[in-house]
């Protein structure tokens, strides 16, 4: 009798771990949204306020170091008390900074905006954390596919939305965002339930803050996960330097115009949410996750290293699709690693650290690669291809511990 009973209590929970992700997916996917309606129209506005574009680079660069700081302090207190009370807390502020954006009459609204923003962000971690919570071992990769496929599908629709807003007023997507995130939190607060049991008599004090930011330094390069850590920070910075230069080389290299590379972006997020929300799972139930790793880390380099080179609009797709299918193979499954080499009661501090790889280098990866841009229209591409390889081996060498 007590085999049966555990037999219909399985399914059940299955299906409210399902219900779960479920939520947390259109939570993630809604906050997404927010972002890729506002932040593509962020350097047009500030030019419009008189910001120069020192100013602008220092509004874009605070969302990445906000994201740094805050990641492993949210993932730690998301340890602590729960990942539900993190996750409302990150939309309530990511609701107040997309109010800030539409208010901004100057360079210090804007930047308090983005740091906010990026200090909400930081919540991304708490998410993979909550994923770890409600799968099993054989579903971790594919359930973090879920939050890379709620970007992808943000970066996608978002910036159509935000052109149509913006036709006449570039405040409008930012109040519409606002509203948006805000009812996103209504929604959360009725229908997300809790994925991890708090600690006995938790609270939040002074060493919760101040640990996680003074053992950073140490956590990135000693952990035992450091290893992943660096693969999360060489394939995100070969990443963010394409992301950085490449509106910039396609109109000198292949002419095409704001439409072209707006079509060209949205076609690397489709091709994104579909590997993540749909390839992923199968591959790594075939191969592997460390492989999946692997071999995502060289579809990432083969895209990049051609990509001011290609021939034909075709060959320039396919280079596209592989860089996509490559990050979109590789991120997921550097999250589910983690987690699986972490003990539970600590799984959203290692994701908080992992993303503060992830956000250095999306500070570095910009400023090397606009540099390298100096030296030739190939030259962020064939490098952010190199940096790639230094991840594969040491991706290799987990295959072999």
């Amino acid at each position: 009798m007590a085999s049966l009973e555990v037999g219909k209590q399985e399914p059940r929970a299955a299906q409210a771990s399902s219900y779960a992700r479920l939520i947390l997916f259109i939570t993630v996917f809604i906050d997404l949204l927010g972002f890729g309606i506002v932040i593509p129209l962020l350097p047009m506005f500030a030019t419009r306020l008189g910001i120069s574009f020192v100013g602008i680079g220092a509004i874009m660069a605070v969302y990445s170091l906000a994201q740094l700081v805050f990641a492993p302090i949210l993932g730690r207190i998301s340890d602590r008390i729960g990942r539900r009370p993190v996750i409302m807390l990150g939309l309530l502020g990511s609701s107040v900074g997309y109010l800030i954006y539409g208010l901004a009459g100057s360079f210090a609204g804007l930047f308090l905006s983005r740091a906010l923003h990026g200090a909400c962000a930081a919540t991304i971690s708490t998410a993979q954390a909550y994923i770890a919570d409600t799968t099993d071992e054989s579903n971790r990769a594919r359930g973090m596919g879920m939050i890379g496929a709620a970007f992808g599908l943000g970066f996608v629709i978002g910036p159509a939305i935000g052109g149509l807003l913006g036709r006449n007023d570039l405040r409008i997507p930012g109040f519409f965002a606002a509203a948006l995130t805000f009812a996103n939190l209504i929604f959360a607060a009725l229908r997300l339930p809790e994925s991890h049991q708090p600690e006995p008599d938790a609270r939040i004090d002074a060493s919760v803050i101040v640990a996680p930011i003074r053992d950073l330094p140490r956590q990135l390069f000693t952990h035992h996960l450091a290893r992943l850590f660096s693969i999360c920070f060489l394939t995100t910075f070969a990443l963010a330097a394409f992301e950085t230069t490449f509106a910039i080389m396609i109109p000198v290299v292949y002419g095409y115009g704001a439409t072209g590379i707006g079509t060209l972006l949205a076609f690397t997020g489709l091709m994104q949410a579909l590997t993540q929300g749909y390839l992923l799972g199968k591959v790594v139930k075939r191969i592997g996750e460390k492989k999946v790793l692997s071999l995502g880390i060289i579809l990432l380099a083969i895209g990049l290293a051609p990509l001011a080179n290609m021939p034909t609009p075709s060959t320039l797709l396919l280079a596209l699709a592989l860089l996509s299918i490559g990050y979109g193979f590789a991120s997921p499954a550097i999250a589910s690693i983690i987690s699986k080499q972490t003990e539970r009661a600590l799984e959203g501090e290692a994701l908080g650290i992992n993303q503060s790889a992830s956000s250095t280098a999306r500070i570095l990866g910009p400023l090397v690669g606009g540099a390298a841009l100096w030296l030739g229209a190939s030259a962020p591409y064939v490098g952010g291809a190199a940096v790639a390889l230094m991840a594969f081996i040491l991706a290799r060498g987990l295959e072999e511990s």
